[in-house]
């Protein structure tokens, strides 16, 4: 058994809020048409993208992922059971967003894929904290018995 430990700063940002709809180019002919400032009109189509916030939170989170791996640390290849304590200031996350927020960001830098998330812990939990808001995750190796 390997645990990691992990604080990441600020306030977690819920994935599934204030998405956007970015028009991104397209090689292939479309019914769409956008004018980019540097290429001018071309073909698109629509992406669907996290709210500016959550690409902040997420870049930051992963550079402090970074820092905090322990030396030689090898991503984990097997099944994993996490624990999330997420302090916030402001508004109040959803538990379930706060949950696939930290399941996307680990990915590549923790586990290869998120589906090897067996067990998310039952004591996981949003706490109010406006002098230190920060996310706490704990990442195991899941046993089953």
């Amino acid at each position: 058994m390997r645990m990691i430990h992990l604080i990441l700063p600020n306030s977690i940002r819920s994935k599934k809020n204030s998405r956007r709809l970015v028009p991104m180019p397209s090689q292939k002919q479309s019914n769409m048409m956008y004018h980019w400032k540097k290429i001018g009109w071309k073909p698109c189509y629509i992406q669907s993208r996290p709210s500016a916030a959550y690409d902040t939170w997420e870049k930051e989170a992963r550079k402090a992922i970074m820092r905090q791996k322990p030396e030689g640390f090898k991503i984990f290849t097997q099944s994993v059971a996490i624990k999330v304590l997420a302090y916030y200031k402001g508004a109040r996350p959803d538990l379930s967003g706060v949950m696939e927020s930290v399941g996307d960001c680990l990915e590549k830098f923790v586990y290869f894929d998120d589906r090897q998330i067996e067990k998310w812990d039952g004591d996981s939990r949003v706490i109010h904290d406006l002098t230190n808001p920060r996310t706490e995750i704990w990442v195991d190796t899941y046993n089953q018995r």
